[in-house]
């Protein structure tokens, strides 16, 4: 008899980091303001330094980084990575040391994530990069430095990607499932983040085997269609591989939309800025602007081009990143008063 993904999964060491299941909320407010019947997962309600998707990620790669005699986290990302606070709390949680190597860009502010980083007593790095994802090369030069020093570095990429962390995502997938379930909804779409891929492919991976055959939707948040479909082959494959699949199966519908990026990675643009306002003043929920306000933003762009109708039921996964906010302070100040805001 072929094996369970619960089954499978139980072969991989897991660090326990957060609290699970997080919520499936029904946004009675916000479904009635856009016409949909919407749905949120709140991974935003992880328990870690502030919450948010990457615990889930780091639970493998952290008890991976123990077994191997790890005495140093080492990961980058932007200046307010969402990615390092959790690197930093997860090592301070299980005993170890945190260096992150952050790009030396306009989010430079001591505010939100990169606050979160210091007080939690990173060794935090700057670099002079044009391309966020060239960052790697400084932290991987970071690493061969702090073996020369005696360390014993464990080395996370931008956005705790990777085939094994991408198990957290299939455990999220599964909660999910049951979520709906235990509910008796049946989705009409899964709306996911899509950054480096990592999130939306376990979230596939999951849905597919519990017989959940709505279509995935990825808003990108950085790359075009056609980076984040070659992501997409990757860990789908590389995750299929890990859990005893096989990657020639069929995936069902997936769709992936670039249009919400604007000029860059962390552009808050008007669309992402007036789905943070719709959130939180329907529902008392705080999205972020880099990138579960621009899934917002696509799932409402696509409800008001008639995709979806009244009796449907949507879910969104809310990623977390809300600590972001506070160093978007000046667009946000300059979007609430453009819509009408009397602000102090």
């Amino acid at each position: 008899m072929p094996s369970t993904l619960e089954e499978e999964l139980a072969r991989y060491p897991r660090e326990p980091l957060t609290r699970t299941p997080t919520p499936l909320h029904h946004l009675a407010h916000a479904s009635a303001r856009l016409g949909v019947d919407l749905h949120l997962k709140r991974d935003d309600l992880t328990d870690l330094a502030l919450g948010g998707d990457k615990p889930r990620k780091l639970e493998y790669e952290v008890a991976r980084a123990r077994a191997a005699g790890a005495t140093v986290l080492v990961t980058c990302g932007s200046a307010q990575s969402n990615h390092a606070r959790l690197t930093t709390a997860a090592a301070r949680r299980v005993g170890l040391r945190a260096t992150v190597v952050l790009s030396h860009d306009e989010r430079r502010i001591f505010q939100g994530n990169l606050l979160t980083v210091y007080l939690m007593g990173a060794d935090v790095r700057f670099a002079e990069i044009d391309d966020h994802w060239e960052i790697e090369d400084h932290a991987h030069r970071v690493c061969d430095e702090l073996r020369s020093e005696g360390e014993t570095p464990y080395y996370i990429p931008v956005s705790g990607s990777t085939p094994l962390s991408c198990l957290g995502y299939v455990r999220a997938g599964l909660e999910l499932a049951d979520q709906l379930a235990g509910s008796g909804l049946t989705p009409a779409a899964v709306y996911t983040p899509f950054g480096t891929g990592g999130i939306f492919s376990g979230m596939l991976t999951a849905l597919r085997e519990r017989g959940i055959d709505c279509p995935v939707i990825g808003i990108s948040v950085n790359g075009d269609t056609a980076r984040c479909r070659t992501n997409l082959d990757t860990w789908w494959t590389a995750t299929s591989e890990l859990l005893d699949r096989d990657p020639d199966r069929p995936r069902g519908a997936t769709e992936i939309y670039d249009q919400f990026v604007g000029r860059a990675y962390g552009d808050a643009t008007e669309a992402c800025l007036d789905a943070i306002l719709l959130m939180g003043e329907t529902e008392g929920v705080l999205l972020d602007p880099v990138y579960s306000g621009k899934v917002f933003a696509g799932l409402c762009a696509h409800r008001h081009a008639g995709r979806w109708g009244a009796d449907e039921t949507v879910v969104m996964v809310h990623s977390g990143g809300t600590p972001a906010l506070f160093a978007y302070a000046p667009e946000l100040r300059a979007h609430l008063a453009k819509r009408g805001v009397d602000l102090p």
